[in-house]
């Protein structure tokens, strides 16, 4: 399915997407993700075989997610995630008063090198930049090598000539690579991954890492951190990744809107040792459990079943997806009521399983958190005041619920629960109809369950299960007219019908027949 759909998408954007999009696809399905004994692997190393396995699709049901435009084939296989080849970073210090830095970066922790690299390489990075005369006016970040080579020198060839910039010869530990490509996990027991700029054309749009979208994140970042004081639920099974350490260049004159500058920046991700330190601990990116592998050999659930001691059967199956929505619309739908919703599609939402049973979900890329002010004001939050261009469409401010609702509809149920329920489908032979009925029941009772006041509750109903349609992001007229430029991952916005009455009539059908026949 996945390689049709890129070859109808290619067949409007041109020859040269026809192409890449079919060797790469092709490259990423004839190669296999090591998948033997993940059971007995530690957190840290079965979760990086399972950013591997979402890396094969990328982003499900996105017609342009595995091309990669800008990566050769020898770039391609060496930097995405599931053919497992250790990165060798580069490094450039920038000047220091061209330096715009998140809100985790401070007296404790000014320099990127403290957060990834032993001491051994620290020091002979520190003793670079001191032997060159730059330990005092420069800063220095990791950059990935392919944005070395190819855009650094496009994009910034005046500030390298001034010496704004300047490139260091020291290597540090490899890294690799995870289902966004330029998310980068440590070969080192570190709680410490890194996100990079990446000047390739992916999802219709250049994928570097602009200061705004940092600044942004921070101040997400600290909304969510509130939720998590407003809500016991959330206290205790809602985890962030901390992204306030970041670095970015940022030339004396130039705007948080500029486009050379967002070329050359770091962020430090790190994940909740609490996490990965215990050995309980399965942490599984949705977009895992909804890519199927190419010869069909295992799933993740083959695992949790076992774990269990469930035998592989359509009522195990079912019964262990409606826990995973429990979970997840738990979270969400309590997010929601306080007037946010996170990006929640398979890439950025986690999945955290403790000792066999699915405890919460774990966030990362805050910098696309969705609210609605006048909802956070009612339960005492404030308006973060994101920046954002001038002129340009908003994605980040709603004015209601009804408006938030847009993205649980689109990117948590239509791309992210609906990949999951179709792997599940073909791999153990289920019904597809049984399957979203489950999540129907299951999201039913969690807004009957959670405190949202009539109307709230009222609303929510009506508009995911009477409506006779829903919303959906339309994708490839919308790339075909951004043709690769500036800005997020273009869309557009139209209707489809509700999945949920569809199920539900198709129920009455067959109640209907079963009566007949009687």
């Amino acid at each position: 399915i996945m390689i049709v759909t890129i070859l109808m998408y290619s067949a409007f954007s041109g020859l040269t997407y026809f192409a890449d999009s079919l060797w790469q696809a092709a490259s990423s399905m004839g190669h296999r993700v090591e998948t033997r004994d993940l059971p007995g692997r530690d957190t840290a190393e079965h979760f990086a075989i399972m950013e591997q396995w979402a890396s094969l699709l990328d982003r499900p049901y996105h017609p342009t997610a595995k091309a990669k435009q800008g990566l050769s084939e020898a770039e391609y296989r060496a930097y995405m995630a599931e053919f497992n080849a250790p990165i060798r970073l580069r490094w450039v210090a920038m000047a220091r008063d061209q330096v715009m830095t998140g809100a985790g970066v401070g007296k404790d922790c000014p320099v990127a090198v403290q957060w990834l690299a032993g001491d051994e390489t620290r020091r002979a990075l520190e003793d670079e930049l001191t032997s060159r005369g730059l330990a005092r006016s420069h800063v220095a970040i990791p950059v990935h090598p392919w944005q070395h080579e190819h855009a650094l020198p496009h994009w910034l060839q005046a500030a390298f000539a001034a010496g704004d910039c300047v490139s260091l010869v020291t290597v540090t530990e490899p890294w690799l690579a995870t289902s966004s490509l330029r998310s980068l996990a440590p070969t080192t027991a570190s709680p410490h991954f890194l996100k990079l700029p990446m000047a390739i054309h992916s999802l219709g749009t250049s994928r570097y890492l602009p200061a705004v979208k940092m600044f942004n994140g921070d101040l997400s970042a600290r909304l969510l951190h509130q939720a998590k004081e407003k809500d016991a639920r959330l206290a205790e099974a809602l985890y962030l990744c901390d992204e306030g350490k970041w670095w970015a260049y940022m030339p004396k004159g130039a705007t948080l809107f500029d486009e050379a500058p967002r070329h050359l920046s770091a962020m430090v991700r790190s994940y909740p040792s609490a996490l990965l330190d215990d050995p309980g601990v399965r942490l599984v990116p949705m977009a895992t459990l909804g890519t199927p592998l190419p010869g069909g050999e295992h799933h993740v659930f083959d695992d949790w079943l076992a774990q269990r001691g469930m035998p592989a059967s359509p009522a195990s199956v079912q019964a262990l997806f409606g826990e995973l929505c429990d979970s997840f619309f738990d979270i969400n739908l309590r997010m929601l009521r306080l007037g946010m919703l996170a990006e929640v599609h398979g890439q950025n939402a986690v999945l955290i399983f403790k000792e066999g049973r699915c405890h919460g979900l774990l966030l990362r890329d805050h910098d696309s958190l969705r609210i609605s002010v006048a909802r956070l004001e009612q339960h005492g939050m404030q308006d973060p005041c994101y920046c954002i261009k001038p002129g340009h469409a908003n994605t980040l401010y709603h004015l209601s619920l009804e408006a938030l609702l847009f993205w649980l509809q689109t990117l948590a149920i239509q791309v992210n629960l609906r990949a999951i329920i179709d792997t599940l489908a073909d791999h153990y032979s289920l019904s597809r109809h049984d399957l979203w009925r489950e999540m129907a029941a299951r999201l039913e009772a969690r807004i009957d369950a959670i405190p949202f006041d009539g109307r709230d509750r009222g609303m929510l109903k009506e508009q995911l299960f009477e409506r006779e349609q829903w919303p959906y992001k339309r994708l490839i007229a919308p790339i075909i007219e951004r043709a690769g430029g500036p800005g997020s991952m273009p869309f557009g916005i139209s209707a489809t019908c509700n999945p949920f009455v569809r199920v539900r009539r198709q129920a009455d059908e067959r109640v209907a027949e079963t009566l007949t026949e009687a």
